[in-house]
């Protein structure tokens, strides 16, 4: 009769451990369940980031008939709606910088970016150079042989044409400093050092712009 008893209560406990085991297992599988749900679908980032913006600046060699000359664009909307700038605009989602400074430059000029060898210069964010908001741009410049690129206003452009280096309009944004920069970057390449008297003339005409731009911009 002992063994009896002793058999029926490890039956016993065994049935209330199976069942406090199988209501465990039960509970985290839930739990796994609802983890699971509210994890985020991929990588995500919660901070505010900037929007990205690609620039151009194509100068032309100087000739005997004329000298280094810039090409811009007046803009055709706000902000600075008439006023001179580079070529360029809004990086799209998934595009790459580089296709991004060639898309914006046919777009807004009609140059065949593909006549075109644009090397970057580099990144320029300080917070206030747009007043659309937080905007980082990527400076990208050429040095070309002639202003016979067939230049035509397009898209977001009302006009576009070539401006003597030396002797630049106000410039809307920071593109003072875009092109300073531009200007010194493209003096020290090979194919301006070729040339002579070109690097003196970019350096000089770089130092023209010499200043703060917010100053031109109030």
């Amino acid at each position: 009769m002992k063994e009896v008893f002793i058999a029926l209560g490890g039956a016993l406990l065994g049935g209330l451990l199976a069942g406090k085991l199988g209501k465990k297992k039960n509970s985290d599988a839930s739990a796994a369940k609802k983890d699971a749900a509210s994890a985020p679908k991929g990588y995500t980032y919660q901070w505010p980031r900037p929007a990205m913006t690609v620039d151009a600046i194509i100068v032309s060699q100087p000739t005997p008939a004329s000298p280094a000359q810039l090409l811009l664009i007046r803009r055709k909307f706000d902000p600075f709606k008439d006023s001179w700038a580079l070529p360029g605009g809004f990086v799209d989602a998934g595009e790459g910088l580089d296709v991004a400074a060639a898309r914006e430059l046919q777009e807004e000029t009609s140059v065949d970016p593909a006549s075109v060898s644009m090397t970057q210069v580099g990144a320029f964010a300080d917070p206030g150079r747009d007043p659309r908001g937080w905007t980082v741009t990527v400076a990208y410049a050429a040095l070309v042989p002639s202003t016979e690129l067939g230049v035509k206003a397009a898209d977001d452009a009302k006009d576009a044409r070539w401006f003597d280096v030396s002797a630049l309009p106000q410039l809307a944004f920071d593109h003072k400093l875009v092109v300073r920069s531009s200007l010194r970057h493209l003096a020290k390449q090979p194919a301006a050092q070729a040339i002579d008297g070109l690097p003196t003339l970019l350096r000089s005409a770089a130092a023209k712009l010499d200043g703060p731009w917010k100053a031109d911009n109030k």
